[in-house]
């Protein structure tokens, strides 16, 4: 396998990096349907009903994310072809991703999007592709996954995926974040196996994260947005019950084909979509922190129980109520590692007391919420808060 000597094929222009180069064998993968499927892919799934200009995909973002793995391998003293190897990693990590992005992460069945990533790479032309190169395929799920030596650039607490998708997603939401991403990876460095940033460096980690803090409760978990991804999920999981379309059929589609399927498949999904795309989205009308929470001792085995009996004293359908608790998510500071000046390692949360304060800051944005139909919000605030004994 000589993955050096390639010629150069394509020169795209990326709004976030610049001009971006492709060789031959990266511009032939990013010409599989799997990979075009991507181009129709919203990287933010429906933030753009919040944030107009949030219309980005997944292709580009793969395409970012390709190029800053070369550059953070570059600097990190990677051999040329590994390097090759993690920039066609970091453009096929997200081959796996559902219409609208994480939506199947909202569904109480299915794969990771990383497992449906590596069966596509395993069971299309890709992999046809790779034969012919001599690129082993389970070295590249590897680097996915992470299992590699190299796999943190990819898969890791500051990786070329996390870096693109901040720069990204603020561009085009317009939610101002900076992260000094040229003078990031100039600390970076590969020491046994594990990426790890220099000490001059840890400013630059904090602001990262403080980046990421933002943007989790300002885009990512927007109560608006994060209703409309309830409504959707709801949809979805009706029509896969009703054998409107199979899982695997979902994992497959395009944003524009899964709406239509949603609308052909009727009944409560083709309300919830209409609805959606008129941008009737249910109206939040219960919110909790993570300490409330924890006080009432909800938990997600809670959830349909509390639906059915709000729906029922409101005499409207289970169907209409929508309980939400999402993932506690674990900010990444507390294992990213400085090497510090005399060569010692230590982890950034043990050197920054603002790392500290972030890993906390998670916990005081986390919301527990429940939402109801917009005609109907007020009488249903006032049920659901007795519910609940608030």
């Amino acid at each position: 396998m000589n993955l050096v000597s390639r010629e150069l094929m394509r020169r795209v222009r990326d709004s976030i990096h610049d001009y971006i180069d492709l060789d031959d064998l990266e511009s032939s993968l990013v010409d599989t349907q799997p990979y075009q499927r991507l181009r129709w892919i919203k990287q933010l799934g429906s933030a753009n009903l919040v944030y107009p200009g949030a219309n980005h995909t997944r292709l580009e973002h793969s395409i970012g994310v390709s190029h800053l793995a070369k550059q953070m391998a570059s600097q990190s003293g990677v051999s040329r072809d590994e390097i090759h190897l993690l920039s066609i990693a970091g453009l096929l990590h997200d081959l796996g991703h559902s219409p609208y992005s994480h939506l199947a992460d909202e569904l109480p069945f299915g794969k990771d999007h990383v497992e449906v990533t590596q069966d596509i790479i395993r069971n299309s032309k890709i992999s046809d592709i790779f034969y012919d190169e001599g690129i082993n395929v389970k070295e590249i799920c590897n680097l996915i996954r992470g299992d590699h030596k190299y796999g943190s650039l990819i898969s890791g607490d500051i990786d070329g995926d996390r870096l693109d998708y901040l720069m990204r997603d603020s561009h085009y939401t317009g939610v101002k974040t900076g992260v000094d991403t040229g003078r990031l990876v100039t600390k970076m460095s590969i020491l046994d196996n594990e990426l790890v940033i220099g000490e001059s460096g840890l400013p630059v980690v904090e602001t990262f994260l403080t980046s990421r803090s933002i943007m989790f409760p300002t885009v990512y978990f927007h109560p608006f947005s994060r209703g409309a991804e309830l409504m959707l999920a709801r949809a979805t999981t009706a029509a896969i019950a009703n054998n409107s379309f199979s899982y695997e059929s979902f994992v497959s589609f395009t944003d524009h084909r899964f709406l239509s399927e949603l609308d052909s498949a009727g009944n409560l999904s083709k309300k919830l979509v209409n609805d959606f795309e008129n941008r009737r989205i249910i109206k939040r009308v219960v919110s909790l922190t993570k300490d409330e929470t924890e006080e009432m001792g909800i938990s997600k085995s809670d959830i349909e129980t509390l639906e059915s009996s709000i729906a029922e004293k409101l005499d409207i359908e289970p169907s209409e109520i929508f309980m939400d608790m999402p993932p506690l998510k674990v900010v990444p500071a507390m294992k990213v590692k400085i090497l510090k000046e005399d060569g010692t390692l230590d982890y950034a949360s043990n050197m920054s007391t603002i790392t500290k304060s972030l890993y906390e800051a998670q916990f005081d944005h986390w919301r527990c919420r429940i939402y109801a139909p917009p005609k109907m919000s007020k009488q249903a605030s006032e049920v659901a808060k007795r519910e609940l004994g608030i």
